[in-house]
């Protein structure tokens, strides 16, 4: 299909992608791994992260979920804790190594939003929107197919 939005979506995140892995090979890590660093990082002040948070906020499933967090608490990034007010559950946490490196990591990921966002200009907005529209409507069970 000539000028396909679902390759060029394809090739976007790849490039993306491709870009992340390639910083976080200079620390080490792979690119999930920055990336769940950078979110740990950016919400533990304000809530609690478990497992499923990282599930949902990659859009990854449990099993790809929990080889992630088991690496990262193998190579001592992360650990697990018993929640405050459930012990069943386990919280994410960095560890102090981890968190010297989220602002490195903070500053990369805020340096490709900040060529995104010049990339875009005005259509920042409508592209985040558009975007953001059709992961929901494709992550969604019930989606019509054709």
């Amino acid at each position: 299909m000539k000028n396909s939005l679902g390759i060029a979506i394809k090739k976007a995140n790849n490039a993306l992608a491709r870009d992340a892995d390639h910083y976080a090979k200079q620390l080490g890590l792979t690119g999930m791994q920055i990336s769940v660093i950078n979110f740990i990082a950016d919400h533990e002040a304000t809530q609690t992260i478990f497992q499923r948070d990282v599930e949902q906020e990659f859009n990854i499933r449990k099993a790809a979920a929990s080889s992630l967090v088991s690496t990262m608490v193998r190579k001592q990034l992360i650990v697990r804790v018993p929640a405050p007010n459930d012990a069943r559950y386990k919280q994410l946490l960095l560890t102090t190594q981890a968190r010297q490196l989220a602002t490195q990591i903070d500053a990369f990921f805020e340096a490709s939003e900040q060529r995104i966002h010049q990339l875009l200009a005005e259509k920042t907005s409508l592209t985040y929107d558009s975007l953001t529209q059709i992961s929901s409507t494709f992550t969604a069970t019930n989606t019509p197919k054709p």
